[in-house]
């Protein structure tokens, strides 16, 4: 059931007036039974797939009462390490496997001896990608004393887990910032209520208006060679286009319809394109994937014991600063080979969601001294607007090549289109009306044009003023139901609906 579907809108409106109704107490039964129903639509009905979340949800509710009760560290350890490593190991078997399969059969190939392993053919749980590592944070935050008391409720940790706004594409939650919201039940509020549906619909604006009406370009321009030299930096700016606005869309979705309930969800986006480098780029894009990666997976791998020893060694061998620095690189190549792999079990998201962006930042780093002697050698007025608008489009150039990767059909597949695009002179290829040809009529390309600047005016206006919601209620009345009529009327009359578009699912619901 996808979340732009008018029948996933009657169910929230009916879950949200049910929720309204019932008394404070059992609020958190109305959203637990939502998000079960939610689940077992989007699993096809088939239990062995809903069976795995829930045995999911309970060996990790069981392992975080048995690591506060047991006495001993190796053992809350122990028991700890070994459910991570078994709610991991559930996720690549469902999601990755096929990645070590195929690297095996061709490992086994290149010395002529194919195995051919085969993966077999199951369907996968539904929001496995994002349930596994809220899980394995809430264990990890139990064990580290982050949460000072697990919930001992089986029903509430299944909620917690499967909250249905968030099985989509997340954002990662955490539990010390969701137990009171979700279980004690939130008291009306009418303007927040109001604002939930301002951000729904705004996020319906950015996904069947604009995303919807880009995919049709994009799926043309990756769609085979005829597109190379210049085309390709084109194809690359017009994905990330879409999957901005498909993936904040989605997010403006669930957050809105969160707060219809009264449970505020983390932000995922912070208007990412102003960001002036690669690495405050990606802090900008995904958020709470990146905070969860950050420290669930890099500061507890820079602080193991193998790490430690491995700074002693830099040490004595080569000097403090190696000490400090080596392991940081090789905590940082762990982290983004592991972001790449989450995207996807396959080279092309390691390297373009993966090890493109811990080669640009490491090597940012290690280079850091001569860009500052270059900076001071050629007089730049690094306080200057021109400086930062530079170092914003290098970020964004940078962001599309990379991500572009995870669009094509491999990773050959998108060293191939690069290759072409600086050895394949066309500068009259966008010429004679060939835009066109990709499927979308002018009017929509106008469409695009004037929705892509609406919500760059929303983001200076957010970088501005802060929340434009909060702005927008400030403005007299006819001015504010201006704006809520327009914004309806674009999502009924401009929205991709109809056999000629298809129902297009959330780009980041495939990760």
């Amino acid at each position: 059931m996808s979340i732009v579907t008018l029948r996933f809108f009657i169910f929230t409106a009916v879950a949200c007036a049910e929720y309204w109704l019932c008394p404070r107490r059992g609020r958190w039964v109305v959203l637990l039974i939502a998000s079960g129903l939610f689940l077992v639509v989007n699993t096809g009905l088939h239990p062995a797939v809903s069976a795995v979340f829930v045995g999911e949800v309970l060996l990790t509710w069981l392992a975080a009462l048995a690591v506060r009760r047991l006495s001993g560290e190796r053992l809350r350890t122990a028991v700890a390490g070994g459910t991570v490593v078994l709610l991991a190991a559930v996720l690549i078997l469902y999601k990755d496997l096929l990645f070590f399969v195929s690297n095996i059969n061709l490992a086994g190939a290149l010395i002529g001896r194919n195995p051919g392993l085969t993966v077999p053919q199951w369907p996968s749980p539904f929001g496995i990608s994002y349930f596994t590592l809220i899980l394995i944070g809430y264990l990890l935050d139990v064990r580290w004393g982050t949460v000072e008391e697990p919930e001992r409720n089986p029903l509430k940790m299944l909620l917690f887990a499967g909250y249905f706004p968030q099985m989509t594409s997340g954002p990662f939650t955490r539990y010390g910032d969701m137990a009171t919201a979700l279980f004690a039940g939130a008291e009306w509020s009418w303007k927040r209520f109001c604002f939930g549906c301002e951000r729904f619909l705004w996020g319906l604006f950015k996904k069947l208006v604009v995303a919807d009406r880009m995919a049709v370009a994009v799926a043309a321009l990756y769609s085979g060679t005829d597109y190379t030299g210049l085309w390709v930096p084109v194809a690359a700016a017009a994905y990330i286009g879409q999957l901005y606005a498909d993936f904040s869309g989605c997010m403006d979705i669930v957050i809105g319809i969160s707060e219809m309930f009264g449970v505020p969800l983390a932000e995922n986006f912070r208007r990412p394109f102003s960001a002036v480098s690669l690495s405050e780029l990606w802090r900008r894009w995904h958020i709470t994937l990146g905070a969860w990666v950050r420290d669930y997976l890099m500061y507890p791998v820079l602080k193991s014991g193998w790490m430690k020893r491995g700074r002693s060694f830099c040490r004595k061998r080569l000097g403090k600063k190696a000490s400090r620095e080596i392991p940081t690189y090789i905590g940082m190549f762990i982290t983004w080979f592991c972001v790449g792999f989450w995207h996807g079990g396959s080279w092309k998201y390691i390297f373009g969601s993966g090890l493109f962006f811990f080669a640009m930042i490491a090597g940012g780093m290690l280079l850091d001294p001569v860009f500052k002697k270059l900076i001071a050698l050629l007089r730049i007025n690094t306080e200057a607007w021109s400086w930062k608008f530079f170092r914003q489009a290098r970020s964004f150039v940078l962001f599309a090549a990379a991500v572009s990767f995870d669009r094509r059909d491999s990773f050959g597949a998108g060293l191939a289109a690069w290759k072409s695009a600086l050895t394949v002179w066309n500068p009259g290829a966008l010429r004679h009306g060939a835009i066109l040809q990709l499927g979308l009529s002018g009017m929509d390309l106008v469409i695009c044009a004037l929705g892509f600047g609406a919500i760059l005016a929303v983001s200076m206006l957010q970088e501005r003023h802060g929340g434009v919601r909060e702005l927008l209620l400030k403005q007299n009345r006819v001015f504010r139901w201006l704006v809520y009529l327009g914004l309806l009327g674009a999502v009924l009359f401009l929205g991709c609906y109809g056999p000629e578009w298809g129902e297009a699912e959330f780009i980041y619901a495939n990760f």
